[in-house]
């Protein structure tokens, strides 16, 4: 009876977060697809998945106790949604790093054609944007390199960008926020 109670609690899971991540659409950025994975509202789906499976564990450990099995559900849920956070947040680092891969590159090509040209004058680039859509919420943001540069002591390459939430209408719903990210020795990107 414990054995067939796991097994529709973990039907019914499968079933949840199939239906919640069937409602996202594409993630598209400047540099083509995020991953899978940036598809999907992963909060909701850690909520729902967490939710079923700590109930199912929670009503077939108690021998169907409804009070330890309504606990067990909300330690599921909470448990499933902050690891569903995490994993938007990644997807909110992976658009960053794209934007800053992308800097990097377009500078790459504007000093490599001032120097075919013999100009003298330092390359203006006109950063493209990478926009992304937050599965957890639906909000669109855009971030755009304002520069991109090589640290001297570091050697690490550096971009300045701005990142802004936009609204169903099209236009800015918060204020630009600005941040600098580097690509260490190691490939990584991180804050800085």
């Amino acid at each position: 009876m414990f054995m067939r109670r796991i097994m529709i609690t973990v039907a019914a899971a499968g079933a949840l977060a199939t239906s919640i991540s069937g409602c996202s659409s594409p993630q598209l950025t400047a540099s083509g697809d995020l991953p899978d994975s940036c598809r999907i509202n992963a909060t909701a789906v850690g909520v729902g998945v967490g939710a079923a499976v700590g109930g199912g564990l929670g009503a077939g450990l108690s021998h169907g106790n409804a009070g330890v099995a309504v606990g067990a559900a909300a330690l599921g849920a909470v448990i499933g949604g902050a690891i569903g956070h995490q994993q938007d947040e990644n997807c909110r680092q992976l658009a960053e790093q794209r934007a800053i891969q992308m800097a990097a590159a377009q500078q790459a090509a504007a000093a490599a054609a001032a120097a075919q040209a013999h100009s003298k004058k330092p390359p203006q680039v006109a950063y493209q944007s990478v926009q992304y859509t937050s599965p957890s919420d639906g909000q669109r943001h855009q971030i755009t390199p304002l520069n991109s540069y090589t640290d001297p002591a570091t050697k690490e390459t550096c971009s300045n960008f701005s990142a802004v939430t936009i609204g169903a209408d099209g236009k800015p719903t918060l204020g630009a926020t600005t941040g600098r990210a580097c690509t260490g020795a190691d490939g990584q990107v991180h804050d800085s």
